[in-house]
């Protein structure tokens, strides 16, 4: 008996060692971005900044008025699942130990990509049992690739949903072995967090949630939840996500009709035609097709992957001629379920107008299970050097986010190299400052540049009130706006304090869409005598007017919501 817990002992602290040494490894994989967010100055633009401040809302209120966090949590995200806030208003608090409130959210997406990682290690573990390479080739090619360390670097919603599609896809493998009320209650956890992230994440679990629920209705045996709700795991899950799902419901409640509203117009409205163009499905899908390349890929993993089903197939045609008695090559289910996934998804994307390879990160999983497939197929010699390769794309990729390498062809656009250069972040903190001498009032920006915008704007805005408890509330001269008349309209009735903007040199000629009207309000501001040019000092070309009393035709509160779509990909 001694003997046996002695060996049962070992057995666990050998699995536990085994399990810290898979964790240390996917915390390494991420130290550059960490390092990049700690280094990067530049400027959360649109819909980044529209999620930061939501975040730091979230966070304010949390500690002033719980009225004004309920009122917030449901309506300060109005057009898109609020996860990626409600998630990010917990690591605010820790501004102060990454030097900046941006540093603290991106956290919460590094730690959103660990947990990624780790549920990729997971189904790894389960699709080649045999072998302790294959996961960590899977978790080594995944985090290797362009848009993983890309959106890395970004606060988009992407990472939240790709681990959900991750989860949705783990539950699959292991529907047929775990007890039904197990499989049902992580199932309905993973979605809820999928539709909690972004409103089309059901289309990316699409495949893996039917063939999980077909283990449910097939499979025998009853459904024991009594036995299933003493699992402390299970039961914690059920609770955490039982009361997450009531708010998540009543959130898509009040803002269904506007979500629904924001995926038209974004994916196949006139609105998306600002990114994106009308053609054939299957043009569309040689362009998205295209893509997988330069997110997943390049610039090693496309030719290792070749080679990989090269060898492979020449292993499966060996073995099926009875050649070879060796080399047992297992086709895992989820690996067909993955291609099926993927082939929907492009199909999907290919009907709608925008394109923006951003939208095929949740793809993630898919793509690292059939990696992990073809390194099932082939001998261990040719999974190490895949695994090398693995290693060259995850350096190539982390050295140009860095700046300090331009070889990489193709490049994915979502790879941003480092801004260690403060100019434009500092002058923006600055106008908000300058701008914000008494709060509750709009101030309006005129221009959209990724640095200086009214989302950007606000964003700061937000921050500074954690600082100064002033805020003050920036908005655009009208989203897309082609009307000058409109846009001064526009001022006039939101009872503006200043206009900001950028002087003739520093805006583009010809304007982009979203700048039609900023060179005209210019132009008029400088010589209406409603407008006084502020001494503002600048390196970045910023212009700010202060707008007189008089010209202040409405009553519209400061805080209210302004009816603009923020469409924004």
């Amino acid at each position: 008996m001694k003997r046996v817990m002695a060996n049962t002992t070992a057995g666990s602290l050998w699995n536990a060692s085994k399990a810290s040494w898979a964790y240390l490894m996917m915390a390494a994989l991420l130290i550059p971005s960490l390092v990049w967010i700690l280094r990067d100055r530049s400027v959360w633009p649109w819909d980044q900044a529209w999620y930061g401040e939501v975040s730091v809302d979230l966070w304010f209120w949390l500690g002033h008025s719980l009225n004004r966090w309920w009122s917030e949590m449901i309506n300060g995200l109005y057009l898109k699942p609020p996860g990626i806030v409600w998630l990010g208003q917990l690591f605010v608090p820790f501004r102060g130990l990454f030097g900046s409130v941006e540093g603290a959210l991106l956290f919460s997406i590094l730690t959103t990509q660990f947990i990624l990682l780790a549920i990729l290690f997971k189904i790894g573990q389960r699709m080649a049992p045999r072998s302790g390479l294959i996961p960590v080739a899977g978790v080594l090619f995944a985090s290797g690739s362009q848009l993983f360390v890309g959106l890395s670097h970004q606060y988009f919603v992407e990472p939240l949903q790709a681990l959900a599609v991750a989860w949705c896809f783990y539950i699959a493998l292991r529907a047929g072995d775990w007890p039904k009320p197990r499989t049902a209650i992580q199932l309905a956890s993973a979605l809820l967090l999928g539709v909690l992230a972004k409103t089309t994440t059901p289309l990316y679990c699409l495949v893996a949630t039917i063939y999980a629920g077909y283990f449910l209705a097939r499979m025998p045996g009853k459904w024991n939840l009594a036995a299933e709700w003493k699992s402390r795991s299970s039961r914690t899950l059920a609770i955490a996500f039982g009361l997450l799902g009531s708010l998540c419901g009543f959130w898509y409640l009040r803002n269904i009709a506007t979500v629904w509203q924001h995926v038209r117009d974004s994916s196949s409205g006139d609105i998306a035609l600002n990114y994106g163009t009308r053609t054939s499905v299957l043009q569309k899908l040689i362009v998205w097709s295209q893509l997988i390349n330069p997110s997943f890929l390049s610039p090693c993993l496309l030719w290792g992957s070749m080679a990989g089903i090269i060898v492979g197939g020449g292993l499966l045609i060996y073995r099926i001629t009875g050649r070879s008695a060796h080399g047992r090559l297992d086709m895992q289910p989820l690996a067909a379920l993955s291609l099926i996934q993927i082939g929907i998804l492009l199909l999907a994307f290919s009907v709608n107008i925008t394109v923006d390879s951003r939208y095929m990160y949740a793809l993630l999983p898919c793509v690292a299970i059939l990696l992990m497939q073809i390194c099932m197929f082939v001998p261990r010699a040719l999974l190490v050097a895949l695994i090398m390769l693995g290693s060259v794309q995850w350096a190539v990729v982390n050295a140009y986010s860095f700046a300090l390498t331009n070889r990489l062809t193709g490049h994915s656009n979502w790879l941003i190299p480092l801004q260690a250069n403060s100019s434009e972040y500092d002058e923006l903190s600055r106008v908000v400052r300058f701008t914000s001498d008494v709060g509750d009032r709009y101030n309006i920006v005129g221009v959209q540049k990724p640095w200086l915008n009214d989302n950007s704007a606000a964003f700061f805005a937000a921050k500074e009130r954690l600082m100064s408890g002033i805020r003050n509330y920036y908005t655009s001269l009208g989203y897309a706006e082609k009307d000058p008349n409109a846009a001064m309209r526009r001022i006039e009735e939101l009872r503006t304090y200043y206009l900001i903007t950028l002087s003739e040199q520093y805006q583009s000629t010809p304007p982009d869409f979203l700048n039609i009207v900023s060179l005209p309000v210019l132009e008029t501001a400088r010589h209406d005598a409603h407008f006084k040019l502020c001494a503002f000092p600048t390196e970045n070309g910023v212009v700010v007017f202060e707008i007189a009393p008089d010209f202040r035709a409405s009553s519209i509160q400061p805080g209210t919501s302004i009816a603009v779509p923020n469409t924004r990909q």
